[in-house]
């Protein structure tokens, strides 16, 4: 709020509805920044609807469009018992029941007839059918830029679900401007924030995915402002006696203070936010909490603190290039020379087995904690098995490599064994199988055949057994990586935003419902209640921190 009342736009406006309009805009532009860095990706957009229907009971010159959105998070129930007779060709029966029910409100009482026109099937068919529309709705009156994106919503929701994300976003863009959903895809500038924008009794959380460690950050802002930290590892006795000694200290010399892991420990935790509450730091001051995303971290402690969400970006490049960055470059270069080799096979094997895990259950039949720990002990393992072989030697023949217990240990022991799937087990079978292998040493040997269904679209195994004609490889992997690499139909893409989509439709949905909730508080009749009303903030804000 303070951030959006000293805004520099404001600069030497006076009028006061301009002063008022600026300030309005800051508000929501900053609640966005600051609340959406806390958020998982997938989640921001649930948010930033969420804004737009708050930002839109604001504009006189637009409705709240009410019946448009209970249509939007309803429409769907009980649409798999539908059975409305066709009203067009080449539509699915969900499709079908879905433009039947939509027809029924007043902007759509024509949608029937306009469905007959021999366009609509090209526009149903095309890549992107969220960013040119045909005309499916009556215009009785001057239909704004959001009324039509709000109809796309409920156009786009019942034909192509694949594109509800993507079509949201224009609604978000049309409602709050073009720039409003890039704020939080900017890079974050880390070090103005924790020097301008955080004060010494602030702690700043580093929350993270499970297996992906943001510490890393700290540790290079420290360095690049020349700050002297201390960091403790949290999960013991003595790491908290360590953690309230180092606090108790920094807090007065003006020195950083970093606790790692601190999901481990969230008794702890509350004791921490008591402690920071009563603290008179030195201004200098800043303590970094770093913490896997978890439901028993005291709700407390996020609102008193500023929080950031790190994940690791998507991608079979990304994920190489993460695993090449937390291997030590002289670890993967030791003799012999094919250890870099078989260093890339298992960063392949974990990218592959990781980035299933965006698919599931097409991926995976269940969610599995695939995390750098296993990339960790299958480095281990490979050194173990390598080292014994090799007796010291620079070089070793590649059938001379322990292939058969590699595979064993792979697929039954570091990965296979947080797989309780029979046929999840086969499928690691299979990949673990035809990646180690004395052919992989071959310069013909392909990762991935008839990429996109395409023959002779192969990605063949880089030439080379240095760590950095592998970096090479990866920095030169050009094109989208699609599903196809991973041994997945192209379609498994399309699968994967459908289901986003209606995720982010049923939190809506779960957000109304406890808002609702909230408006009929009722009688403070029990102490939970009384809690409940005390805190004052709204059931679906809650909901999100518990």
């Amino acid at each position: 709020f303070h951030a959006a009342l000293n805004s520099i736009r404001l600069g030497s406006i006076k009028e006061y509805a301009a002063r008022l309009s600026v300030i309005t805009s800051s508000l929501f532009t900053e609640t966005y920044a600051r609340t959406g860095r806390g958020m998982l990706y997938q989640d921001r957009i649930t948010f930033a609807i969420q804004l737009c229907r708050i930002h839109l009971e604001s504009m006189a010159s637009e409705g709240t469009y009410d019946v448009e959105f209970n249509h939007f998070l309803r429409s769907q129930e009980g649409l798999l018992l539908d059975k409305s007779p066709m009203v067009a060709q080449g539509l699915s029966q969900i499709q079908n029941s879905s433009m039947v029910r939509l027809s029924k409100l007043p902007a759509f009482k024509n949608l029937l007839n306009e469905m007959k026109n021999p366009e609509f099937q090209s526009w149903l068919e095309c890549a992107k059918p969220e960013a040119d529309f045909p005309q499916l709705w009556s215009e009785e009156r001057v239909t704004t830029p959001i009324a039509k994106a709000v109809h796309g919503l409920l156009v786009i929701q019942g034909l192509r679900p694949d594109r509800l994300i993507a079509m949201a976003r224009i609604f978000v863009e049309r409602t709050l401007g073009s720039d409003f959903v890039h704020i939080t895809e900017k890079e974050l500038n880390l070090s103005q924030i924790v020097e301008t924008e955080i004060k010494g009794n602030t702690p700043v959380l580093m929350c993270s995915v499970p297996g992906y460690d943001p510490s890393g950050r700290v540790d290079d802002l420290a360095a690049e402002l020349s700050k002297q930290m201390t960091s403790i590892a949290i999960g013991s006795a003595e790491g908290f006696s360590q953690a309230e000694k180092a606090i108790n200290s920094s807090s007065k010399s003006g020195r950083w203070v970093m606790l790692k892991n601190v999901h481990l420990a969230p008794q702890w935790l509350v004791q921490l936010e008591k402690k920071l509450h009563n603290l008179a730091p030195h201004p200098s001051f800043r303590l970094f909490l770093t913490m896997e995303i978890n439901p028993k971290l005291p709700t407390n402690l996020l609102r008193a603190g500023r929080m950031f969400v790190f994940e690791p970006p998507p991608g079979v490049s990304s994920n190489l290039m993460r695993t090449f960055s937390t291997v030590p470059a002289s670890r993967m270069c030791k003799a012999p020379n094919e250890r870099a080799r078989l260093y890339f096979l298992l960063a392949w094997l974990h990218a592959i087995v990781q980035e299933r895990m965006r698919y599931t259950p097409l991926g995976w039949a269940k969610k599995y904690e695939f995390t750098e720990s296993d990339l960790r002990v299958g480095c281990d393992t490979l050194d173990t098995w390598i080292d014994s072989v090799a007796m010291g030697r620079t070089n070793l023949p590649p059938e001379k490599v322990p292939w058969e217990a590699l595979r064993t240990l792979l697929s039954q022991c570091i990965y296979g064994g947080k797989i309780d799937n029979e046929f999840d087990q086969r499928l690691l079978n299979t990949f673990v199988n035809k990646l180690f292998t004395p052919e992989s040493y071959d310069s013909s040997f392909t990762l991935v055949k008839n990429v996109d269904d395409i023959a002779g679209k192969h990605i063949g195994m880089p030439d080379g057994v240095r760590r950095e004609q592998f970096v090479q490889f990866v920095d030169n992997m050009e094109g989208p990586q699609t599903p196809s690499w991973l041994g997945l139909p192209n379609n498994a893409e399309k699968v994967l935003l459908t289901t986003l989509g209606s995720d982010m439709t049923a939190k809506l949905m779960r957000m109304q419902l406890l808002e609702e909730a909230d408006v009929d508080v009722g009688t403070a009749s029990s102490p939970d209640e009384e809690r409940r009303l005390a805190d004052g903030s709204p059931a679906w804000m809650r909901t999100l921190h518990s």
